[in-house]
């Protein structure tokens, strides 16, 4: 099976601030390679973007399917630097 190359436009950040950051990504989207878009499209300034260990701030599991296009295939991560 040959590998799916992902581009820059596969990965939103939905939410960003100084030390945590929300994105959305396709489901068989490596981690490993939504973190490497994630600090292309959302630099941070300080230290790299990596997934958290934490669950969202409202308790929903870290990452989680995404509700806003629920006929995708796309999880939510919460991210931190």
């Amino acid at each position: 099976m040959k590998n799916k190359t992902w581009g820059l436009s596969d990965v939103f950040v939905y939410s960003n601030g100084l030390i945590f950051c929300s994105v959305c990504a396709p489901t068989d989207m490596s981690e490993t390679e939504m973190e490497r878009i994630t600090n292309i499209i959302n630099p941070s300034g300080v230290n790299l973007w990596k997934i958290s260990e934490e669950n969202f701030s409202d308790g929903i599991k870290n990452p989680h399917k995404c509700e806003k296009y629920p006929n995708e295939d796309r999880l939510h991560y919460l991210m931190n630097c």
